[in-house]
Order: C-alpha cells, then structure tokens, then sequence
C-alpha cells in the first residue's frame, strides 16, 4: 500500500490580496508544475545541485534534468543537462569540481560525469544492465554502484527464443555490488551474493563500503535486511547485524570508527516505528541513541562534522522537521519549526547538510506555494528561496488552509487539514469531498496539493468545493502508538475518526451535509469501499486501487507479512478478522454511486479487488463505473492518466453531488 506523505494546508485562513485578479487553477496546470527533488549541497557549500522533472502531457510522459542555483541566491538557476531521456541522481565529487549522475540517454541508466562550470556530460560506465545508485568514495578516485544481474549469453538466448516461463519465487535475480576507478573507468564486481544489495556508503578512508542485504526486492522481503561491510580491495565481507527484523541506512562516522542506522527488532511488528541507533564499526553491541519518549520517527541519519550529534528529517504531524541528537544519546532537539513539507514531493527525499550544519538545502512547498528550492536555518525562520520554477502559482486564485482536530468516538484526538473554497464566506455551506490518504500509515501534509494522488485540492477550491484532509489512528507523524492503533481494527475506529471529522465540519456549517463526496487511492480506496457499506450520507464515492476482500487480497497480493501484522495472523487463521473487515462482507448495504479506478498492472492490490467490488454493486444495482489504466502499476505514471483521473473523478462527483449533467472529463 503507498506510504507517502502528501500535501496540505497553511495555519492561516487569510486570502491573497488581488485574488479577484487571478484565475482558476485547472488539473492541466497541475500536471503543468515541476517536481523538485534530489537536491545536493556543493562541499563547499556555494552551489546546489538538484533535479527537476517536467510533464508532457501531449507526449504521456515525463522528463527529468539537472540543474544548478547558487547557494546565496544571486543569479538565476542553470540548467545544466538538456537531454530528452531522464537524467537524475546528481551527487558531487568531494572536491566540487564534478557532477556525477544517472542518465537514460543512452539507453540503460548508465554513471555520467559533468562538470558544473560548462561542458558535455561525459558516460563512466558501460553497465549491460545499468545503473540503480551509487557513491562516490571519500578520496574522490572511485565510485561503488549498484547494478542489477546481468544475464548470461544462454539466458539472453532462451530468453529471445520465448523461452521465459517464470518460476515463482525461485531463480531470483539479484543486484550486483560494483567498483569503478573513475581515471581508468575500469570496473570490477565487488559483490555478487543470493541477496539483494542497497544503499550503499564508503567509510571515511575510502577503504570500506557499507551495504544493506535483503532477501529479495519483493515488497514482502523488504523488512527482513541486515548490514554488511565489504573490504574494497579484497572483497572481504563482515556482517554487522544480526537482528532478524530491520536494519537499514547505514552511515559511517567521520572518524570511521562507528556506524549510526536505523532499525527495529524481529519482535516489533513490522509495521513499527524504527529506531535510531549507533555501533561500532568493527563490530559490536549496538547502542539505541533515542528514548522511547521520542514521538516520531527519525530518518536516514547524517554525522555532524566533530562525530558529537547526527541530525535527520522526520515527519511531525502534518510537517516536516530537522532534529538533531547527541550520538551519546538523549532527547532530540528540533532544529526547524517550518509550516510546511522538506524534502520533494511528499517530503520522500530527504536534505543536504553544510558541514557546519549550520545550515542546509532541501525541496520544499507549503499551501500557497509550489515546490521550489530553498535554504534553510536552525529556528522559525523562512528558507531563502534560490528558484522560480513554480511561479505561476502567484497567478492562481487558492483556497485558505487550516488545520483541524476533533475528538473521535473514544475521546481520542484527531488531526487534518481543510482547504477551503475560493472566496470562502463564513456561514455558507459548500459542497464537500474527502481525501483518505494510503497506507495506512501516510500522512497529509503541509505542501502543495499538485497530484493525482492528493486530487490537486485548489483545483476543486477554485469549483467551488472545501477539500478535507484526515489523518485518522494508524497515520505516521503521531507517535508510534497512534500508528498501530488500528491494528486488528480496519474499518473501525479509523473510520469513525474520518467520519467523525465530517461530523465536526458539517456542526461547523462548513460542510453541507446534502453533498459530500469521499474518494480515496490505495488504503484510501478501502476506507471509501469500506465506507460505501457502512454509510449512505455521500452521494458518490471514489474507490482508488481499493482492497475490498482481504480474505482474497492476503494470497494475490505482494504484501501478506504486512496484512498478518495489521488482521494478527494468515486469513485462514484469523478468518473472522479478515471477513469482518471487508467491504464485501457487506456489499448488499451499499447504495451509493461509485467510481472505481485501478491500474491493470498492479501488483499490490490486484485488480481482482476492483472487480469483485464492481460486480457486488452491479449485481445489487447501484450506479458504478469501472475504469482501468494500461501499464499502470499501483500508482499512476502515465500523465495522461494522471489528468484523467482527476477530470474523471471530478466529472462523477458533479453528477452525483452536483446535480450537474455537463460536466465531462
């Protein structure tokens, strides 16, 4: 199920001065906006480097190139890689005078050098399978990359005979751990194991590289990784972990004697937070660097230059934050107070750290602003903004954003966010649709609403509608007990949290309670098919890549140690639990006009949910509509697809709650 952060709301409900002068903004202007991401401090702290993807809505495709600001923000930001396929990945090399990153120009992503003072990129490997990450080494003289199996001249042959039966879970290709000596461009496999290798980091002498094993790349292997160290010159391999659970992002110390990463024990659920902890690097009892009291989740971790603190991002209800720790240990002290999302899109791609720590760079949007590039400092302070690449925000006319908490059926506290209608006028009653967010463990967040998967929520400001954002128990950004609060409990208390959060708005003569309209992508699509046959007050829904027989999804899917953490065990074990919750169980109750929107290639939830819920409500005669996307895996890639969800979904919905007959998507 998506686990993403997605976007929302400001604290204020003030209005942009001149508004009356502004548009509308359209789901074409949505996918018009540039995603911001990989973003890179220089090592001396002057320039920064990050990647910025477009759309091509006329094309059905997207395109991603490198470009360079100056960290003061004087100049206007270069582009510096032009090419029609995707380059992305820019990382320096320690002395600031190339650019490394990965490119499709040439067919498989293959390591380029560029140098960011003018020039032609130049291609550093010439890997048959291609390029999935990569380091430089301290000393700047090699770079370790990931690459995946390369088939052997018999297999390739068998292959393009139609000899390609697939053997499940058997005969498993693995990536491959590789070293290139950037003078030479020799390269040589370093690692070639039965697991799969990730996220990879030099220590501090160049001599050493970190790596993490997973079993496989399968979605159900993910939680079972350890860490290793490879001896770059001999190939020489330790093991570092021995937890059957979590360990992942390993990062060595300055001094290389240590190494902080991230983890949680086989006993946890795996849906658990992970735990922030340091060892030493030659081997040793791991030590636990955060107190339980912490609240949330800290990510990938950095070293400060002395090895006295490690600072991360972390996501704090409906934001993002910088924390920073005492490798000795103790509570955290939070470092940014920004009403807002770091990191692109969905706060996913994390920050990049001056040496001095003193400052650092990062993608970041808020409600009324699109995703720019900015620098930010220790306290309430606003980033410097270095780019332009979304103005044309300022010529659209937003809804004003709050957040909102209401107490649920048992006295717990929850949180969301709204956005209002454009020219919103306090005692009017509008039109209302909710957004559930997937996971269950995603989080709306403070950024721009610009995507698919959030429904672009000022577009539907602009129409006319509030747009609800709720974070009900089992969201992250809350605590760890608040993310496992649903656990055995789907369809129950989350959602007299949603609804309850409906309850308070229509009480607050926000909403009116004649058109509401829900919709959801993910496990947001179960709560909106769980919700179709428990409730009769929306006049239409929208079920997005839904599961709606868990009894069925547990053995199609690519997730069943995930639903045995969150039902308590196998379906045929705990059958009650997974019947109990299902919105098949009770499709007979289900009255309401729904569409349902699934990609035809996805393997997390498999289109066989949508099916089963499009003949339960044709067969008991409810008004539905079942559209499915080619090639589309469990998230939309194809633009196209993209802006015909949102026009399709807001076409529905217009009909149904609406009344209105002329809309089309």
């Amino acid at each position: 199920m998506l686990r993403r952060g997605a976007a929302l709301v400001a604290l204020t409900l003030s209005f942009v001065a001149g508004a009356q002068t502004k548009r509308a903004m359209t789901f074409e202007d949505a996918l018009a906006l540039k995603q911001l991401s990989g973003v890179q401090l220089s090592p001396d702290g002057k320039s920064v480097a990050y990647v910025v993807e477009s759309f091509d809505l006329a094309g059905n495709k997207s395109d991603t190139d490198l470009w360079l600001a100056s960290a003061d923000g004087s100049g206007a930001p270069r582009r510096l890689t032009t090419s029609d396929k995707k380059d992305r990945s820019p990382r320096w090399s320690p002395d600031g005078q190339r650019l490394a990153f990965i490119s499709e120009r040439g067919g498989a992503p293959q390591l380029f050098l560029l140098s960011p003072f003018g020039g032609e990129a130049e291609a550093l490997t010439t890997s048959k399978s291609g390029v999935i990450d990569y380091r430089w080494s301290p000393d700047g003289s090699r770079i370790a990359y990931l690459a995946p199996y390369v088939m052997t001249e018999e297999e390739e042959k068998r292959q393009k005979g139609g000899e390609d039966a697939i053997t499940v879970d058997l005969n498993l290709k693995h990536n491959r751990l590789w070293v290139i000596t950037v003078a030479t461009k020799e390269a040589k496999e370093l690692v070639a194991r039965d697991l799969d290798l990730l996220d990879i980091d030099w220590s501090p002498d160049s001599r050493q590289i970190a790596y993490t094993t997973v079993p496989s790349t399968r979605a159900d292997d993910m939680h079972k990784s350890d860490i290793w160290v490879v001896d770059a010159a001999s190939g020489q391999q330790r093991r570092l972990t021995e937890n059957a659970g979590l360990d992942q992002s390993a990062r060595w110390s300055p001094d290389g004697q240590w190494i902080a990463y991230l983890t949680r024990g086989a006993a946890a659920p795996i849906i658990a937070q992970t735990k922030l902890a340091v060892m030493p690097a030659a081997g040793g009892a791991a030590r636990i660097v955060i107190p339980d009291a912490y609240l949330y989740q800290p990510g990938t971790p950095s070293w400060s230059a002395d090895g006295q603190s490690l600072w991360f991002m972390t996501t704090t209800g409906t934001t993002s934050q910088v924390f920073t720790v005492a490798t000795a240990g103790g509570m955290p002290r939070q470092v940014t107070k920004f009403a807002g999302v770091m990191g692109g899109l969905f706060g996913s791609d994390g920050v990049s750290y001056a040496r001095d720590r003193n400052r650092f760079a990062a993608a970041y949007s808020t409600i009324d602003r699109g995703p720019e590039i900015g620098i930010f400092e220790a306290g309430d302070v606003p980033p410097r903004t270095l780019t332009t690449h979304n103005a044309t925000v300022a010529n659209w006319s937003l809804g004003a954003g709050e957040v909102v908490r209401w107490k649920s059926t048992d006295g717990m506290e929850i949180e969301g966010v709204l956005l209002y209608p454009v020219g919103y006028e306090r005692g009017k009653k509008y039109p209302m649709v909710t957004v559930v967010h997937g996971g269950p463990s995603g989080v709306w967040m403070q950024g721009f609403p610009s995507s698919w998967y959030d429904n672009a929520g000022h577009v539907w400001a602009g129409k006319g509608w509030a747009v609800f954002y709720p974070n009900p128990r089992g969201s992250s950004g809350y605590g760890e007990k608040f993310m496992l609060a649903n656990v055995k409990d789907w369809g129950g208390g989350d959602y007299r949290d949603i609804q309850t959060g409906i309850d308070e708005l229509v009480k607050r003569g926000i909403a009116d309670p004649e058109k509401l309209a829900q919709g959801g992508w993910s496990y947001g699509g179960y709560m909106t098919a769980w919700t179709l046959s428990q409730t009769t007050r929306f006049k239409a829904v929208m079920v997005g890549a839904g599961l709606t027989n868990m009894y069925s999804m547990y053995s199609t899917n690519d997730l069943q140690t995930l639903l045995e953490a969150y039902y308590g065990g196998e379906p045929w074990d705990v059958k009650a639990q997974y019947e109990k919750a299902s919105a098949m169980t009770y499709i007979k109750n289900a009255k309401t006009p729904t569409l349902i929107l699934h990609g035809q290639a996805d393997t997390r939830v498999p289109i066989g949910q949508a099916q089963e819920l499009y003949m339960g409500l044709k067969k008991n005669e409810v008004p539905v509509e079942l559209v499915f996307y080619p090639r589309e895996p469990h998230g939309l890639q194809e633009p196209k697809h993209m802006v015909d969800k949102l026009q399709r979904e807001y076409a529905f919905f217009a009909r149904y709650v609406l009344g209105d007959q002329k809309v089309v998507p």
